[in-house]
């Protein structure tokens, strides 16, 4: 989950706000959303299926209410019932099935869009499905995975978080010129950098004493790099969406701390990434 550890916000009443620092802030929401994914993580089966299908439904919401100007009840029940119904799917083991119910829910968002030409709706929302959609259902592939499932899912999730650590860090202490000042103004490069050494520090970690993989060091280090640049790319087309409705967060339903898609930008991103590498590579 993005910045479930790194970008943090309060989870009690606003008057926290002005009695903790920034970064207590951040610790504080750290030690009550991390040890939740963590938790389902290790649970599995249909412990992590509930936590997955709370986060679809949740984003579909956050996605729909944000993304249409009219008929958003109907948009939210078209959209939340369709990926929820995929993800069903995903978890009695029919995920290529499953996908191809997502693709089809974006279909159906793109054709209202169109044939409803009078409301002149955004005709990106048809991105919404396919953005949430297949990430969650490459998470559920992922964690599915008889040998190395747990490994491969906490291995995900603690890259991100790295990437959020190191990035958050690096930004602060160093700064320097932004990377996208339009799309997201405190996004430096020296960030970026930050974000990636700790993910390939963290990765070379994680296969050692958990994963246990026969990948060379070095590679790990890159792979490490080159998914905090992904999970990086996630928070800026995530901010990039937000620019473009001109809302600083996808949702309150996180109290003090934004929403859902806010939370899990840079995972929607890996996770796909992170299915296709152990697809290709059989791990």
């Amino acid at each position: 989950m993005k910045n479930i550890i790194a970008d943090v916000g309060a989870m009690g009443p606003s008057v926290l706000s002005t009695n903790l620092s920034s970064l207590q802030l951040r610790i504080l929401s750290a030690l009550v959303l991390a040890p939740i994914a963590v938790g389902a993580v290790y649970l599995g089966g249909p412990y992590f299926a509930v936590f997955l299908a709370l986060s679809t439904a949740a984003m579909s919401y956050e996605w729909c209410q944000t993304s249409f100007v009219k008929n958003k009840s109907s948009y939210i029940i078209l959209v939340t019932i369709w990926l929820l119904f995929s993800l069903y799917l995903g978890f009695e083991g029919y995920i290529q099935i499953a996908f191809i119910t997502v693709l089809i829910c974006a279909i159906g968002v793109i054709s209202l869009t169109w044939f409803r030409r009078e409301e002149r709706e955004w005709k990106g929302a048809f991105l919404g499905p396919i953005y949430i959609g297949v990430p969650v259902l490459c998470l559920m592939a992922l964690r599915d995975d008889i040998e190395n499932g747990f490994n491969l899912t906490i291995f995900l999730f603690f890259i991100v978080w790295a990437t959020d650590i190191g990035a958050y860090f690096a930004g602060r202490s160093i700064g320097g010129p932004k990377i996208a000042p339009s799309i997201s103004p405190n996004k430096t490069w020296a960030g970026l950098l930050g974000g990636m050494a700790a993910s390939a520090i963290v990765a070379v970690l994680l296969n050692m004493y958990l994963l246990q993989l026969e990948i060379a060091p070095g590679m790990l280090m890159l792979i490490g790099a080159l998914l905090a640049v992904v999970a990086q790319s996630g928070d800026f087309a995530e901010s990039g969406w937000k620019r473009r409705f001109a809302i600083k967060d996808a949702s309150n339903l996180i109290p003090g701390h934004g929403g859902v898609l806010d939370r899990l930008d840079g995972v929607l991103f890996v996770a796909p990434v992170l299915y296709m590498i152990k697809t290709l590579v059989g791990f």
